[in-house]
């Protein structure tokens, strides 16, 4: 306990002071953004900022071709997938999946907890398309909005291991940020989307996705946190009753839905593109 308060008073004092290390958005993503919102853009000026990440290009063809958004012809070209993907699209997904470049450490306790961020974020983010793609209610959630809400939703831990490494003798413990990085993700999400310039919705979801559920109603929050549930890092009493609940606004097919074979399949085959 008294480690947890040291490293939370540092934190506190950190944030106060303004000298907590928030982490920037990769330069591939800023170059992407820079490049969709000049409307003296072309495709090709577009493709050519993505193309200038060799991995970065492999994920997008694998994910023009997952279950999310295959058409009837496999694409083989970064070019067919931008086509596919659309360029309003494009910019939510480069962001979202360069996000992962932050998710490096040298401590081997630090890089395991981080990778597990990593992990969960794209778990939340294939669970999330999976639930939307079966969404036929009159709500408009854009599937690729969602997307890189799910995709940033841990980025808040960042910080936080970032002084873990610092000072791994002392804090580099699994316990100790097993209980800490619940506590402060959510405010430091907030500040990180707000950094980033990211819309005020996009903000409260970061910041409130992992808290309480206020509403059953389909919205980018009640996605995520149903999402949540349904691959187990939201942690929710009476989760049963919840499900009806979210069966009840249609957001949820039916309580058994996200058992059933063919949802798991797609759920694997989304989860498969973003890894």
């Amino acid at each position: 306990m008294a480690t947890q308060q040291a490293f939370l008073k540092i934190l506190e004092h950190d944030i106060a002071s303004d000298e907590l290390c928030l982490p920037t958005l990769p330069e591939i993503a800023v170059r992407v953004q820079q490049a969709v919102n000049n409307p003296d853009s072309s495709v090709h000026d577009i493709i050519g900022v993505i193309s200038r990440d060799p991995a970065l290009s492999a994920r997008m063809v694998r994910l023009a071709n997952s279950p999310w958004l295959a058409g009837t012809v496999k694409v083989d070209s970064l070019q067919q997938a931008v086509a596919r993907i659309g360029l309003w699209q494009v910019r939510s997904i480069v962001v979202g999946l360069a996000v992962e470049q932050l998710f490096e450490a040298r401590n081997d306790i630090v890089r395991r907890r981080i990778h597990q961020c990593w992990a969960e974020s794209s778990a939340l983010t294939a669970a999330v398309l999976t639930l939307l793609r079966a969404y036929k209610g009159p709500a408009k959630l854009q599937q690729h909005t969602a997307a890189l809400m799910a995709m940033t939703s841990q980025i808040g831990a960042l910080p936080v291991l970032t002084l873990a490494e610092q000072h791994a003798s002392t804090f580099a413990n699994p316990t100790l940020l097993n209980k800490v990085i619940p506590l402060l993700t959510p405010s430091l999400n907030r500040q990180i989307m707000q950094a980033w310039a990211f819309t005020d919705q996009q903000v409260h979801v970061g910041g409130h996705w992992q808290g309480g559920i206020v509403s059953f109603q389909p919205s980018y929050l009640s996605a995520l946190q149903l999402a949540g549930i349904l691959i187990g890092v939201h942690t929710a009493p009476h989760e049963e009753a919840l499900l009806s609940c979210f069966v009840q606004t249609g957001l949820l097919p039916s309580p058994e839905w996200w058992q059933l074979k063919h949802v798991q399949q797609e759920y694997k085959s989304i989860l498969a593109a973003f890894r």
